[in-house]
């Protein structure tokens, strides 16, 4: 019983040291600051935060440069010029728009460390500094993309309420009457029951992120259609052969653009029209008044009613401030008159194209309140403006006759016409939705 008992002692003993020995504590290891600890475990390395900029936002106004905003902001002329240098790699200075905006990051030191601009609503334009006081420019493109709406509606009160009525903006408007004032006086001739519709392109941004959609701009009308309780005006738009820019044509393929404008600005009201005798507000005699006299508040843009160049440009009597545009070598000439101001580029001799702003309503020379008087000479002999009947455009070249005609078809489907007789579009109000 001894010798056993003294056999266990001796087994547990040994036992006990076995364990002991496992349990030994590892020597401490320094923890590496960047890459893998010994067990292999990744650690990160501290995170260096860059200094706070400070950031200032510079309205850029007409005539200013690049230059001139850093250099008047205290940047050095040199490193200005780095800075112009290293921008003009992506995009060409000479292109900032008045009424656009730069937006300036500082450093705590005053040293300009970014400069961010955006000539468009995708487009994203960087310049920053990088090490050794020098910069890099990124230009960066969203992506977008386009799809085809349709819009209907009926006049209550006006067609500019009914497009914001439909959920669509004034820039939409403009364009639909653009492609009508030829045909279409929509300050006095719109009634209440008269329907439109537009078919056009919506471009969009897609954020990169969620990936959601943000309306970018509106795109070419494709077609768009008019409907008086008689009659009915539709156009199909067709790009020209020449340059790719949307003409609008009607379903035989003539021109919707004539020569002359029905007015040659938006204005309130007709304040005077063309008339053998009338009695003068301010001289008080009977005289005759060779033009239309065009209400409007100071300041509305007046624009060329055709293709032509300028023969006067400045004051010219009683008409005040002037331009006079010759037409057609010489048939025509048209006098905008009483002008507050004269558009930019607008001296005698320049060529204009229509529908280019010329000038702005005022009251000068001898006038009771701002508006336009507006004078058309045919072999110099004046002619009443709103009796004229101005020819067509060029029509649809007749090697893309049968290109045109396929497009009309698929236009009117999806406008919904199904019938077409003598000019009156039997089944369009019917079929557009209300």
């Amino acid at each position: 019983m001894k010798i056993l008992a003294s056999l266990l002692a001796i087994i547990s003993f040994v036992l006990l040291i076995f364990v002991l020995s496992g349990l030994r504590v590892p020597e401490q290891q320094p923890v590496p600051v960047s890459g893998l600890t010994s067990a292999g475990i990744p650690v990160s390395a501290p995170e260096v935060v860059p200094p706070a900029l400070s950031f200032e936002t510079l309205r850029i106004r007409r005539g200013a440069t690049l230059e001139s905003l850093l250099r008047k902001r205290g940047l050095a002329r040199e490193e200005t010029r780095n800075i112009i240098q290293t921008l003009t790699t992506v995009f060409n200075p000479r292109r900032l728009r008045a009424g656009d905006r730069l937006h300036l990051g500082f450093l705590p030191d005053g040293r300009l460390q970014e400069l961010r601009y955006s000539p468009a609503a995708e487009i994203s334009i960087r310049v920053d500094r990088t090490s050794g006081d020098r910069f890099t420019a990124v230009l960066d493109t969203l992506p977008t993309y386009s799809e085809e709406t349709l819009v209907t509606g009926e006049i209550q009160t006006s067609l500019f309420e009914a497009i914001l009525a439909a959920g669509e903006s004034p820039e939409l408007t403009m364009a639909f009457t653009d492609i009508f004032q030829w045909d279409i006086d929509f300050f006095t001739e719109p009634r209440r029951g008269d329907r439109f519709a537009i078919l056009f392109k919506k471009y969009f941004i897609l954020d990169p992120h969620s990936g959601m959609p943000t309306f970018l701009r509106y795109g070419d009308i494709l077609a768009a259609a008019y409907i008086k309780k008689d009659h009915a005006l539709i156009a199909y738009g067709y790009p020209r052969s020449k340059d790719g820019r949307m003409q609008y044509y009607d379903a035989e393929g003539k021109s919707f653009q004539k020569t002359f404008l029905r007015s040659p600005l938006n204005y309130r009201r007709i304040s005077s029209y063309f008339s053998s005798g009338r009695l003068h507000p301010i001289l008080k005699r009977v005289r005759a008044h060779t033009g239309v006299d065009f209400a409007a508040a100071k300041g509305t843009p007046v624009v060329a009613s055709a293709d032509g160049r300028v023969i006067h440009a400045g004051w010219l009597g009683g008409y005040g401030r002037t331009v006079k545009i010759s037409h057609k070598n010489g048939t025509y000439v048209t006098l905008y008159g009483h002008l507050s101001r004269l558009a930019r580029h607008v001296r005698k001799g320049a060529s204009v194209r229509q529908n280019q702003v010329i000038g702005y309503v005022g009251a000068t020379g001898i006038a009771t309140g701002p508006h336009l008087h507006y004078t058309m000479y045919y072999n110099g002999r004046p002619v009443d403006p709103l009796k004229i009947r101005p020819a067509a455009g060029d029509p649809i070249d007749p090697s893309q006759r049968m290109a045109f005609e396929a497009l009309q078809r698929q236009r009117e489907k999806q406008l919904g016409i199904s019938a077409v007789s003598g000019g009156r579009y039997y089944a369009f109000r019917e079929s557009m939705a209300r």
